[in-house]
């Protein structure tokens, strides 16, 4: 292999991450490894990964999913534990029976046909940690010292690429939730922590509803609504498995807002792409007299499941609809089910909040947000 060759590839590969499979595969090269991975760990959750060929399977997606052999391999632990600013073979830190028996051999390289691995791990500012693995197919010998001392070449430039990678992908991040300022969307960009990456001016003065913590983390205000926003962090760990969340909050005099968390990644091989979501808080005002029409065209409502909405929407009980309209309260509830049901909700508050939000503009902001979700995705 050309080592200059193979450096410049490394540094491309900090903005073009499909390069990351050729570089796995000229170091595997290098010390007769059949295959190799480079994977990104935040919040002690694996949040993306790129594999050469022979790795790319689904025994790969399995060991890595929420749930599987990753979360019980010691291997992570003790190649942190080395403090080394360089490779590890694995004999240095497992006996043979040990090394069979972990997950990372059991469960993952096993199946796959291969052994004896040599890996290192480079903290990053940011908060993540990148993994380089090589991997020998069984019945190889395991790596030696000067295979160690070839791939510790490469070292300090796999470095520094992930470096450059991580500080990119944050910039661009910064500048989505700008831009997200701009079309009058609050907007902040978080981490499977609740770390805020970045947040923009108009989600920064929303201090009734929201927050802000020490080490630049965010809560709401809401106590049932803050629960479910780290229950919602929990489902953006694993980015393959991540969906979006809404849901209501009341700020601290009591006005409404609904909250929606976003994945921005859907994908798990984005490296440093997985394990954040976008969060927006958008105050909700309840209107006078939302269009009845409107509200039964975007729900695909009944004439009379309409009336309802509208009424909902304006926080009349059921007393005061049944009254309004004549009819009995059973009626009205049995309509509110019918409304929550085609509209999703769980409950007549949250129904209330999204007919507001719906009757306000909402179909302009969601067209943004798609657009703006769409940036956010640039330069994976």
């Amino acid at each position: 292999m050309d080592f200059e060759s193979t450096v410049t590839r490394i540094y491309e590969a900090a903005a073009d991450p499909d390069l990351w499979p050729l570089i796995l595969h000229d170091l595997g090269e290098l010390v007769d490894a059949a295959g190799g991975i480079i994977l990104t760990r935040r919040a002690d959750a694996w949040t993306g990964w790129r594999c050469s060929d022979l790795m790319n399977s689904r025994t790969t997606d399995a060991w890595m999913a929420p749930g599987g052999g990753a979360a019980r391999t010691q291997a992570t632990a003790r190649l942190i534990a080395f403090d080394r600013a360089g490779f590890v073979a694995d004999n240095e830190g497992f006996s043979e029976q040990e090394w069979l028996e972990d997950s990372v051999m059991s469960e993952w390289c096993g199946p796959l046909g291969l052994h004896h691995c040599a890996a290192t791990v480079i903290p990053v500012p940011t908060g993540d940690l990148v993994l380089v693995q090589l991997n020998r197919r069984a019945g190889k010998p395991p790596f030696d010292r000067a295979d160690i001392a070839r791939l510790d070449a490469f070292r300090p430039h796999l470095a520094r690429a992930g470096l450059l990678a991580a500080r990119w992908r944050l910039e661009r991040l910064r500048a989505a939730a700008q831009a997200l300022a701009i079309i009058g969307l609050p907007a902040a960009v978080l981490d499977a922590g609740g770390r805020v990456l970045a947040a923009n001016e108009l989600i920064e003065a929303m201090r009734p509803h929201i927050a802000w913590l020490p080490k630049d983390r965010i809560a709401l205000i809401d106590p049932a609504a803050d629960g479910m926003l780290r229950r919602a962090f929990a489902g953006v760990t694993y980015p393959a498995a991540a969906s979006a969340r809404s849901f209501p909050s009341k700020g601290a005099t009591g006005d409404p807002a609904v909250v929606h968390l976003i994945p921005i990644s859907g994908a798990a091989r984005e490296l440093f792409g997985g394990g954040l979501s976008l969060l927006t808080v958008t105050a909700v005002a309840t209107p006078a007299a939302p269009d009845a029409a409107l509200i039964q065209g975007l729900f695909d409502l009944t004439p009379a499941e309409a009336r309802v909405a509208r009424a909902v929407t304006q926080r009349k009980t059921v007393e005061d609809i049944a009254s309004e309209f004549d009819v009995s309260k059973e009626t009205v509830r049995t309509q509110i089910k019918s409304l929550l049901a085609k509209t999703g909700c769980a409950r007549q508050l949250d129904l209330a909040m999204l007919l507001a939000q719906t009757t306000q503009g909402q179909p302009r902001q969601t067209r943004l947000s798609e657009s703006s979700r769409a940036d956010l995705n640039v330069g994976r």
